[in-house]
């Protein structure tokens, strides 16, 4: 027994006609007569009575009509609350974004979301990019924007832009003056300012450190992105970040970004979930304006 089969049954009940329900619910007669004869057989009693004016509902068939007419109702009903669902989004959705990728997607993702879907309730959760992987796969985020090439086992991933990092340094500075690159064995041997492990621009450069099998002369340790771009353009040393961000805040105009060659240090931005954690709806309409942003801002030239 399907819901079709109720259907079918309720029309020919409503009609009292085999060849009225038929061309109602057009459908073939001989078709129709077989789905009542296979909902007779599985009830395993008659639900109709045939006579000579059609047909009419035995005292079995009555029952099954009125539980019919309530569950087709009722699925009806379901049909139009999922959909509406859809079409309007309510509810909690959790995105982490790394501190350097705020300035260029919280304000904007939160107003899109605002603006088209008010029922969502959007939280926002800025950080250190090297705890994203962390609060994804712990379930205190829906999603999170992640760096690194191979997201590990358990997130689905989907890779939006590849951003080169570069050296940065006071825009008076003798070794950013006129130069278009710099190598990175250069850039090693520089007193650099950095944010702590797991931060993911240190992991960059620690494992581009490694390669070379290299040290890093680390002078300070500052887990806030804003604070090391002030004290590199008060003269106080050397970082490394992406263009994008260097050129970003109110010390911007005292900085200068030299990309680093020889080699290049290239790192991707995935937008990641849990991959046995279906996304609720506000999650995935959240996930889907969030990605278009994101390839928006690939398509004006910021990111590869």
């Amino acid at each position: 027994m399907d819901l079709r089969q109720l259907r079918y049954f309720l029309g020919i009940v409503e009609q009292g006609s085999l060849t009225k329900a038929a061309e109602v619910l057009r459908v073939a007669q001989p078709a129709l007569s077989l789905h009542l004869r296979k909902l007779e057989e599985e009830f395993g009693c008659p639900l109709v009575h045939r006579t000579a004016r059609g047909v009419v509902p035995t005292e079995s068939g009555q029952r099954l009509a009125l539980r019919a007419a309530s569950l087709v109702e009722q699925v009806a009903g379901l049909r139009d609350e999922i959909r509406g669902l859809e079409a309007a989004p309510s509810g909690p959705a959790i995105i982490g974004i790394p501190t350097s990728l705020g300035p260029v997607l919280t304000v904007p993702l939160a107003l899109e979301v605002r603006r088209r879907f008010p029922a969502i309730h959007l939280r926002v959760v800025e950080g250190l990019s090297g705890h994203m992987l962390e609060w994804v796969l712990s379930g205190q985020v829906d999603m999170a924007l992640v760096f690194g090439a191979e997201p590990p086992p358990g997130l689905a991933a989907r890779l939006v832009a590849r951003e080169r990092l570069g050296l940065v340094a006071a825009r008076e500075s003798a070794i950013a003056a006129g130069r278009d690159s710099i190598d990175l064995a250069e850039v090693l041997n520089l007193p650099l300012i950095l944010p702590g492990l797991p931060h993911g621009v240190r992991a960059e450069v620690e494992r581009a450190a490694l390669a070379e099998r290299a040290g890093l002369d680390v002078v300070m340790e500052i887990d806030a992105l804003e604070q090391i771009k002030a004290l590199v353009a008060a003269g106080a040393g050397y970082t490394v970040l992406s263009e994008r961000y260097a050129g970003f805040g109110p010390e911007a105009h005292k900085l200068a970004c030299v990309p680093i060659v020889n080699p290049e240090i290239e790192r991707t931005i995935s937008l990641a979930h849990a991959s046995d954690r279906p996304l609720s709806i506000a999650a995935r309409t959240v996930h889907a304006i969030a990605l278009d942003h994101l390839d928006r801002l690939t398509q004006d030239g910021r990111w590869a």
